[in-house]
């Protein structure tokens, strides 16, 4: 049997394309790397306290009222200290139970300042 020399490149290329195709989807397949990212915190100190005494340790600590009122007459609305990371002591202050406050200020603890100081 006799192949010519058309039929082979046409078998050829079809072989490369079929390889090219199946490795590109055999990459695209396999499951990402998992994230991974691990941090050791040394001598890092977590106080849980109320609102109203967390409040005055703020007050006491920066100088600043923990309340503010921001806006116009129309749209004012209070904003309240709800945490605060002291990079002094490398101290976490938070309500015990608030998770996304306690969590924002143990991500400071970790990267540092990420966000324009507002008070």
């Amino acid at each position: 049997m006799v192949i010519d020399l058309h039929q082979r490149r046409r078998a050829s290329y079809r072989w490369a394309v079929l390889s090219v195709l199946s490795l590109t989807l055999v990459g695209c397949l396999r499951p990402p790397a998992p994230y991974y990212e691990p941090h050791e915190l040394k001598n890092l100190r977590v106080v849980w306290l109320d609102q109203a005494s967390l409040h005055a340790q703020y007050e006491q600590m920066s100088g600043k009222p923990a309340l503010a009122l921001y806006g116009t007459d129309s749209s004012a609305s209070v904003q309240s200290v709800k945490g605060f990371f002291d990079f002094r002591t490398n101290t976490i202050y938070c309500s015990k139970m608030d998770f996304t406050a306690c969590g924002h200020e143990l991500h400071h603890a970790i990267i540092g300042h990420f966000h324009p100081e507002k008070w």
